[in-house]
């Protein structure tokens, strides 16, 4: 019996038809060497032969050089027409290929995903291609070539979950089928109907999101960065490769001068009030006053994307800097927190955004700004102190030019850590505190009331962390200081200090020294 896999990944829901912005295969020109082709019936299935000349097109991906805006890339396009995109042997060389390709031009790699499953009818063969294209994009992270994923309706099964999935940056259209198995296997499995065509999940965190199985799941979820309404493709793609593009990213920084240092100094509890102030500017709120450009980043990969944290891709003057931090107004939806309090699912994008500083080489600058990280019993058991701990790491581990910058409350080691870079800087107007005042004065005294009191003991100020050699430089910070003036000067002190760390072949052996033994008193 001729049983193709669209018979496995064609979802139940209402078709979406193929946006016309999207990248399509004829647009691609050709690899400059040629591709070794295996064997296209490799179990002898009954009837695969003639199936396959029954196809649209020779494949169900094409490979080739594209063009993002200005900039060429690397891409694979995915064809559902031909046995519902799925993967086999030809699929998965065809893949592999121009991943070594991208490798050798040193170009960003795009898959733009039209897929179902493995091809049943190559058996093993096909599955294992699940494998050869999950090395592909080991290797290209290892020579710090960015991956990016355009998911169109559907992107499912084992393209899905493999070098899909596994892309830096992903974009999904509106409204598409994306999971990793379709809504029919869902069903034929488990009996359950899912996506639009079937009921909300029982679960009460999702009972109110969006529909399973769907790109707004998804990026509900933090499985993706953005969503894109019909018209936007080309030109968001064309955003983010400029970006990341290797051709690109190293550009140089603008001019700027050392900020003179404020002179004035705040009493431990007037900084307080001050870095508590609800008109203060978030992390977001200075992103496009600092930057000259900026895309945010969506989700910890892991199921949940927290509004606490920030993770963004941002251009200084032509230097592409990777921008990770607290918002001060951020809260995830029915989350009985305090706004800028991030959950495990926070630490852990801020740990995806390290990594990929680290992954590319760029520079690492964190915007800290929170009273502590979420305590509250989900978050715990969702590995809080752990994805903190690993966000240490990460950014330790981050081989270029690191700058932390104190913009508000810094509140205990859901800040700290955030903030053992190869520069610290706080504005005048900010904190860093071991605990707030009022937690401290609880623990110490069983009385909250004695906060003002003990906040003179902790010093958290600007001034006070200075002397102390935990803090490098102070900036104006706006409550002191006009609030644009301050968003200018920790622009200014920012290239500098970047700049500075670029040219400093000691750099690592610094920070090193800095964090290492012998560090732990001033």
């Amino acid at each position: 019996m001729d049983r193709g896999i669209t018979e496995v990944v064609r979802p139940t829901r209402p078709a979406v038809p193929v946006r016309d912005d999207r990248l399509h295969p004829n647009e691609l020109a050709p690899l400059p060497r040629p591709i070794p082709t295996p064997p296209t019936d490799p179990i002898g299935f009954p009837g695969y032969p003639a199936r396959l000349r029954r196809e649209e097109g020779d494949e169900s991906v094409a490979v080739g050089i594209a063009t993002c805006g200005d900039l060429p890339v690397v891409a694979a396009v995915g064809r559902f027409g031909f046995l519902g995109g799925s993967m086999g042997a030809v699929h998965g060389e065809r893949v592999v290929q121009a991943m070594a390709e991208a490798r050798r031009q040193r170009l960003p790699f795009l898959a733009v995903t039209s897929s179902g499953g493995a091809r049943m009818q190559e058996g093993m063969v096909a599955l294992t291609q699940m494998g050869r294209t999950a090395e592909g994009i080991r290797a290209l992270r290892a020579d710090g070539l960015p991956v990016l994923a355009h998911f169109t309706h559907p992107t499912t099964g084992g393209v899905h979950a493999s070098y899909g999935a596994l892309a830096d940056v992903i974009l999904a259209d509106a409204g598409a089928t994306v999971a990793f198995a379709g809504p029919r296997v869902v069903e034929a499995v488990t009996g359950e109907r899912v996506g639009l065509a079937g009921p909300r999940e029982s679960d009460d965190r999702l009972a109110t999101g969006p529909p399973s199985h769907t790109a707004e799941a998804a990026l509900s979820g933090g499985l993706v960065d953005e969503l894109l309404a019909p018209g936007e493709a080309r030109d968001r793609l064309s955003r983010w490769v400029a970006l990341v593009h290797p051709a690109r990213r190293d550009g140089p920084l603008p001019e700027a001068t050392h900020v003179p240092e404020p002179t004035g100094e705040q009493t431990p509890w007037d900084a307080v009030q001050r870095a508590r102030r609800p008109d203060r500017p978030s992390a977001r709120q200075l992103l496009p006053t600092v930057f000259d450009e900026h895309l945010e980043l969506r989700g910890d990969r892991a199921g949940e994307d927290d509004p606490a944290a920030l993770a963004a891709v941002a251009r200084l003057g032509q230097q592409t800097v990777v921008v990770i931090g607290t918002d001060r107004y951020g809260r995830a939806p029915g989350r009985k927190r305090r706004p800028g309090q991030a959950t495990a699912a926070g630490y852990r994008k801020l740990r995806r955004g390290a990594a990929l500083a680290t992954r590319w080489g760029l520079p690492l600058v964190a915007l800290i700004d929170t009273p502590g990280a979420d305590p509250s019993a989900a978050s715990d058991r969702a590995g809080l102190a752990v994805a903190i701990a690993e966000l240490f790491v990460a950014v330790l581990a981050a081989p270029g030019p690191t700058v932390a910058v104190v913009t508000g409350e810094g509140g205990s080691g859901g800040a700290l850590a955030l903030g053992v870079t190869d520069r610290l800087l706080q504005q005048d107007d900010a904190v860093f505190e071991v605990i707030a005042p009022e937690g401290a004065a609880s623990i110490l005294y069983r009385d909250p009331a004695r906060a003002q009191e003990v906040a003179g003991w902790l010093a958290p100020t600007a001034a006070a962390l200075r002397r102390l050699g935990l803090v490098d430089r102070v900036l104006p910070g706006p409550t002191t200081h006009d609030p644009a003036a301050a968003a200018a000067a920790l622009r200014a002190e920012l290239v500098v200090q970047l700049r500075e760390l670029a040219a400093a072949s000691d750099r690592l052996a610094r920070r090193r020294e800095r964090y290492g033994p012998g560090q732990g008193r001033p």
